[in-house]
């Protein structure tokens, strides 16, 4: 086999190859020499070195220390190296591997694929990951960076967590949980609420709406010493802007309640407000244009006493006794004055009676008015304050009985407020009302059945000299 070249593998066998010298062909053995040794098991490769040189003979163990292992040399013989075939898991990190550790462990540096270990393999690295899932996602329980997900991680683990902001910030959206920020957790929200007490209570001092407790948030906090919250704050209703109740007295009208509040000026005595919120019925003298008429009397002078009215010149006595003739002057606006007599006196007749005024012995009249004059629209008259003709007179003359005397237009004229009457009656003669002056039309007085021209002399003072009417009215 002389000139041959070897290409591939070459294995020897315990051995020694011995080369045919000067061209002979070998033995029909082609081996010399004897195997004293046990046949290797090493698997050894040769590698050819060209067509020129001296061949290299690798000796495996066990051969022949006396056998000659050297082929022969000459022109066109190849040189043969030998080695092991590259193998992952061999130990010995070979060309196109990263790491060759030996082993079948995936969960070391170095895979059993001879890949070296990395986050996001697949596979956790004992010591180094807490966790390897394989993928990118950071929303499941293994982040991309081979960390267990938590709670502060800045990633929301789906289906456990609400949210993840990364902070240790407890009082923004997110808080420390991961659970998201909502009135009623206990812990105050920054910017969004006034206070968050953690519980249900809406009538303390943080609402269940989270807002600090106030009047007018409609919700009434009685430790806060509120009586009321509406919610609004119309000073006119149930509740004052106050939070407090509303009440007579408090100086805010409670409208279709009240009529008035002036708080603490109310005063039944002056008014115009009474200490009830009701306004005076009146106020000082002025009754606002109201009667005894319109309080249910039927006749009278309504007066005022600071505040309410003043009823007692108010009456609903039976009309007197009146034939409707000669009739006068109508005095109801003044009180409750009733004409109980009229007569038409002419010089020289017999006009008034002896006993004239009897229609007006009344007992419910106390009061009396006499007038005198020409006409309706000319007159002057005295108010008596005792009905003489009832009572007659307790003196000759009874003097301060009258309270007035005025002519049409309500002009006061001046008497010696006297009165006087034969056998202190009117009934029993003469009668001189205002002075005791006899006949004479320029004096103040009037004169009645006293012989002079005119029954009804004198009508005081008007200087008539004419037919005169005499008119008498009562009052209670």
């Amino acid at each position: 086999m002389r000139g041959a070249s070897w290409w591939g593998l070459a294995v020897v066998v315990s051995g020694s190859l011995v080369g045919c010298a000067g061209g002979e062909e070998p033995s029909s053995t082609g081996f010399s020499g004897t195997s004293s040794g046990p046949a290797s098991t090493a698997v050894e490769t040769t590698t050819t070195g060209g067509t020129s040189g001296e061949a290299s003979t690798t000796t495996g163990p066990g051969s022949d220390s006396g056998a000659s292992g050297t082929e022969a040399s000459g022109s066109g013989a190849s040189a043969v190296t030998t080695g092991k075939v590259p193998l992952c898991g061999d130990g010995e990190v070979d060309p196109g591997e990263a790491c060759d550790d030996g082993n079948q462990d995936d969960n070391d540096a170095c895979l059993k694929d001879c890949v070296a270990a990395s986050c996001g393999d697949g596979f956790v690295m004992a010591g180094v990951e807490a966790c390897d899932d394989g993928n990118a996602e950071n929303n499941d329980a293994c982040l991309q960076t081979c960390e267990l997900a938590s709670c502060g991680d800045g990633f929301v683990m789906a289906g456990v967590e609400e949210c993840d902001d990364g902070n240790d910030a407890d009082t923004d959206g997110c808080r420390n949980t991961c659970e998201k920020a909502k009135c009623g957790d206990g812990v105050v929200w920054a910017s969004v609420e006034a206070c968050d007490d953690g519980n249900m209570v809406d009538d303390d001092a943080c609402s269940n709406a989270c807002a600090a407790a106030s009047c007018g948030d409609g919700v009434v906090q009685g430790v806060a010493g509120e009586e009321c919250d509406d919610g609004n704050m119309v000073e006119t209703d149930a509740c004052l802007s106050t939070c407090k109740g509303a009440k007579c007295g408090d100086g805010v009208v409670f409208m279709g309640m009240e009529a008035c509040d002036e708080g603490g000026m109310n005063n039944d005595a002056t008014g115009p407000c009474k200490t009830d919120c009701t306004l005076c019925d009146c106020q000082g003298g002025d009754v606002g244009g109201k009667k005894c008429t319109d309080l249910g009397f039927t006749c009278g002078k309504l007066a005022c006493d600071g505040c309410g009215f003043d009823t007692s010149a108010c009456a609903s006595p039976a009309p007197p006794k009146f034939n409707k003739l000669n009739v006068g002057p109508d005095f109801s606006g003044d009180g409750c004055w009733f004409q109980c007599e009229g007569y038409y006196d002419v010089a020289g007749g017999d006009d008034v009676p002896k006993l004239w005024g009897d229609d007006c012995m009344g007992a419910q009249f106390n009061q009396l008015r006499v007038a005198c004059g020409p006409t309706l629209n000319q007159y002057r008259y005295i108010t008596v304050k005792k009905n003489v003709f009832k009572s007659g007179l307790a003196g000759y003359p009874e003097v301060g009985l009258i309270t007035e005397s005025k002519d049409q237009n309500k002009a006061n004229f001046t008497t010696s407020n006297q009165i006087y009457a034969t056998n202190n009656h009117p009934h029993n003669g003469v009668s001189w009302w205002g002075s005791g002056a006899g006949c004479g039309e320029a004096n103040a007085n009037l004169t009645v059945n006293n012989s002079c021209m005119w029954e009804a002399g004198n009508c005081f003072g008007q200087g008539v000299n004419a037919p005169r009417y005499l008119w008498v009215y009562v009052a209670p």
